[in-house]
């Protein structure tokens, strides 16, 4: 009788130390872009973006949204494959209240102290960067990039209050930026483009920076439905534009080289459709780009006879009207046939 007491005994503390662990954690498996939100909501702030596919532990499910820990962020998340905020939102724009709040608070998190706002050439910087003097030569040729422009294209929009550029010191803290505000990932109409000092000089650094307010050159100029391929190929032109030693007379630089692909070139009509690929970080995207610009830099050399009639179409937009494809053959007077025969010539003499 003692010896069942004492198996009963030892059946119960075993019982109760079962009881007393811990369950074992749940984990799920995220795609690659992936997107952690404040909240288990679309429209809520993107903390930030998985680089890869990663093992998560799940704290919280509600409905399809999962709250999971990625290293030091705690996010709400959907298992199925990643969309762009753009498909999320369900809307061409973002209110400026998101530009203005949510997404500077989270540059703010990622620059070092906090940071600091100053007004840059009509647009607002937001940077780490305690060179003052470089700002100031930096600012310098943006105004000297949106001068050279507005004589060659013979625009003179006023810039629109509301455009943010982002200077990082550390390349990594730009990059979690970027994975979560700008680029393909960013919404059409949120005006704003990031990038850190470059570890090789001034110059490439500077040259990124005028690539950058490029984009928020040909969007303010051109408003928020700007084509892609007209907004990299101005902001192409803004580069040269702030790096040309003379605004009388813009250089012949040499059209950029094409990756090495297995794929065939893309036709004028994929060129002017391009989507948000255009902007894609990777070889396609490179490719993409590469003769995105070629074309922009044909259709604008001041030495051919379509500059003056593709600085109307140009002109065009600044009123507010569409920059399509019907808009584009009838200012150069040529079919989208035409235009690809003589465009491949032109792009053959370049290589």
């Amino acid at each position: 009788m003692r010896a069942a007491s004492r198996s009963l005994a030892v059946l119960f503390a075993a019982l109760l130390l079962l009881a007393a662990r811990p369950a074992a954690a749940e984990h799920v498996t995220l795609p690659a872009g992936a997107r952690l939100h404040l909240e288990p909501d679309p429209s809520s702030p993107a903390l930030t973006m998985l680089d890869e596919e990663t093992l998560v532990e799940v704290l919280e499910r509600k409905d399809d949204w999962v709250r999971v820990g990625y290293g030091t962020w705690r996010g709400w998340a959907r298992e199925a494959a990643p969309v762009s905020l753009l498909s999320e939102r369900g809307g061409p724009n973002v209110p400026q209240e998101w530009v203005a709040g949510t997404l500077l608070a989270r540059a703010r998190s990622l620059l070092r102290d906090g940071g600091r706002e100053v007004p840059f050439a009509r647009r607002t910087l937001v940077t780490d960067v305690r060179d003052d003097a470089l700002l100031a030569r930096l600012e310098e040729a943006v105004l000297a990039a949106t001068a050279s422009l507005g004589d060659r294209w013979k625009l003179r929009v006023p810039v629109k209050p509301g455009s943010y550029v982002f200077l990082f010191e550390s390349a990594e803290a730009e990059r979690k930026l970027a994975a979560v505000a700008c680029g393909p990932v960013g919404p059409a109409g949120s005006r704003v483009v990031s990038l850190a000092l470059a570890g090789d000089g001034e110059t490439p650094t500077l040259e990124r920076l005028l690539h950058q307010v490029g984009h928020l050159y040909a969007r303010e100029l051109l408003g928020d439905g700007v084509p892609n391929w007209v907004e990299e190929g101005m902001a192409d032109a803004f580069v040269e534009g702030g790096t040309s030693p003379s605004r009388s007379r813009w250089s012949r630089r040499p059209l950029p080289v094409r990756p090495a692909s297995s794929l065939p070139p893309p036709s004028v009509a994929e060129l002017l459709r391009a989507g948000p690929e255009l902007f894609e970080r990777g070889p396609a995207g490179e490719a993409l780009r590469a003769e995105t610009i070629s074309f922009f830099r044909y259709l604008s050399d001041p030495w051919l006879p379509r500059f003056r009639p593709f600085r109307d179409f140009l002109r065009r937009g600044s009123g507010g009207k569409p920059l399509d494809q019907p808009a584009l053959e009838k200012a150069l007077g040529e079919s989208l046939a035409g235009l690809e025969r003589t465009w491949r010539a032109y792009r053959g003499r370049g290589e």
